[in-house]
């Protein structure tokens, strides 16, 4: 049975960069919106079936309605989501149940947590939260056709996708957490409110890509060396160090409406499977733009690249080929 899973965060697009930032606020009522035009757009393919992750604010309900009738809509059998660990759950539950192809609403964080559970299932990410290097800007309709398009094999996995970068990050020997795009050594030592906008707080970063159209902290390392999704390499940048060091000042947007100067001391290109020590404790690491991951002392820490982040399906090149079949 051909099937196409549905992720929609309801809280992307709402944290405290609304505040201190000018971050866009994408309203439930425009995300339902959008996944209509996604439903639309699967059904058009001729796709089996819809599996959705149930939340608290009902946003697939719309979209369930115009479609009734039109294929087989189910919801993945666990609690309603109303934390992070919920859209990993969702991910792994939709893997188990045979799904082709997985639609995501939000931003970096919410395609994090679900990059977690989906295993070798590739993504259609659109764009709906704050920090936007993962997901695409992507209209809904064709984010509908393409995911029916991988779900019913009329493209494959190998010619339509993207495969992603990830930072590991190990405590102690054993993998702790992961980010996509950015993770940022803090000086803060509580996750507190989670987002990261002060760069006078930042200690260290490694990234994956480094694209001179993004917003966030990604942006900074794209000031002294693009990188994008298909190099393979990435970027470790460090930011603090002695009194005295010679700096290079980079002007980069770290979020919306916020543009900094930033004083970076050293980078380098950051290889697959090398490891680097992260020495700064106490202190925090933000994973994509988020404090999740506390460091406390006598640990040990450190970062890996690895090359094996989930598969992203290529909109643009998914539908050059849909155009010709």
């Amino acid at each position: 049975m051909s099937t196409v899973g549905i992720i929609a965060n309801p809280a992307a697009g709402k944290d405290i960069r609304r505040l201190v930032a000018h971050g866009r606020v994408v309203s439930n009522q425009e995300k339902a919106n959008i996944l209509r035009r996604v439903f639309s757009g699967i059904v058009s393919t001729g796709t089996d079936r819809i599996l959705v992750m149930p939340d608290h604010s009902g946003l697939t309900r719309s979209a369930s309605y115009d479609v009734d009738g039109q294929i087989n809509i189910d919801y993945v059998e666990m609690p309603v989501a109303d934390h992070q660990g919920a859209s990993t759950n969702a991910a792994r539950a939709m893997v188990e149940r045979g799904a082709d192809c997985i639609v995501t609403l939000g931003g970096d964080g919410t395609n994090r947590v679900v990059a977690k559970g989906c295993g070798e299932v590739p993504l259609v990410p659109i764009s709906t939260g704050t920090n936007n290097v993962f997901p695409a800007n992507t209209e809904g309709t064709l984010a509908g056709i393409v995911a029916g398009g991988m779900a019913t094999g009329v493209i494959s996995r190998d010619e339509a996708c993207r495969r992603s970068k990830r930072i590991d990050i190990y405590v102690d020997g054993e993998r702790r957490d992961d980010a996509l795009v950015d993770a940022a050594i803090s000086t803060q030592m509580f996750v507190g409110a989670r987002a990261v906008w002060d760069t006078k707080t930042l200690h260290a970063m490694f990234l994956t890509r480094a694209e001179p159209a993004s917003i966030g902290l990604s942006s900074i390392g794209s000031r002294i060396m693009p990188i994008s999704i298909d190099d393979e390499h990435g970027l470790y940048i460090r930011l603090d160090g002695e009194p005295g060091e010679n700096a290079t000042t980079v002007r980069a947007p770290i979020a919306p409406g916020m543009i900094s100067d930033v004083d970076i001391l050293e980078w380098r290109k950051f290889l697959p499977g090398e490891k680097i020590e992260i020495d700064l404790k106490p202190g925090t690491i933000a994973l994509d733009g988020e404090r999740e991951v506390e460091l406390l002392p006598d640990q040990k820490v450190y970062a890996t690249l690895s090359m094996d982040g989930p598969w992203v399906i290529d909109v643009p090149r998914a539908m050059r080929l849909l155009a010709t079949r």
